[in-house]
């Protein structure tokens, strides 16, 4: 699920773009081996996956959308918790999970006050590739100092790249059908996590997706 940019480019990504959205949202994205969505429901996986994840633990999905990545972590009795700015996205998201915390918010923005407390994983998929590389470090920061419990991690997986050579190639085979946004370079933001002491690991899942599973690195 993608959310809007703030700052000059806050209103690119209206809610009401994604509310419309909602209803056809699952149908775009499963099923799909074409860019930007080549890899999707393998990129879920790989985030269920390397999260390891354990019965009762409490699960932060940002960006959740639908639930589609939330639902993963719920079947193995999770706690789950889901953060999206749509309220269309949400609804569909309630539907499928009627037993988890779901909450309304630019993940920019101060939380509710409900969701101001500490996680045991926080994950996301296909949201941060909305941000710029210094806004999404600073927010996976931010998760580490306010919203993980001590040992916690952050997996997330987007749209992203091993390097600029590989996102170059795409970009020029794809053509007209390439769209500009903020995706992940993994070796350039592998170096700017780890300037802020965390380290983080990438899993290459398709031409154009991936997963980042980020720790702090004092607690290693």
């Amino acid at each position: 699920m993608v959310e809007p940019t703030q700052g000059p480019n806050h209103d690119i990504f209206p809610p009401n773009d994604f509310d419309r959205w909602a209803e056809h949202y699952d149908n775009s994205v499963r099923d799909n081996d074409c860019y930007p969505f080549d890899g999707y429901e393998r990129a879920l996986e790989t985030i269920f996956h390397l999260s390891k994840a354990k019965p009762s633990y409490s699960v932060l999905d940002l960006g959740t959308g639908t639930g589609n990545l939330a639902i993963l972590f719920a079947r193995l009795g999770c706690q789950v918790w889901g953060l999206d700015f749509s309220s269309e996205m949400l609804v569909r998201a309630r539907i499928k999970l009627p037993q988890a915390i779901f909450g309304q918010v630019d993940l920019r923005d101060e939380w509710p006050l409900e969701f101001q407390r500490r996680f045991h994983y926080i994950v996301s998929a296909y949201t941060f590739h909305h941000f710029p590389l210094a806004e999404k470090v600073s927010l996976v920061k931010r998760l580490f100092e306010e919203s993980l419990l001590p040992g916690g991690l952050v997996v997330i997986g987007d749209i992203a790249f091993e390097s600029s050579l590989e996102q170059d190639r795409l970009r020029l085979s794809l053509g007209d059908e390439w769209e500009d946004e903020f995706y992940w370079v993994a070796d350039e933001a592998i170096n700017a996590l780890q300037a802020v002491d965390l380290q983080a690991e990438y899993t290459k899942v398709s031409r154009c997706a991936g997963v980042f599973r980020i720790s702090n690195s004092s607690s290693l």
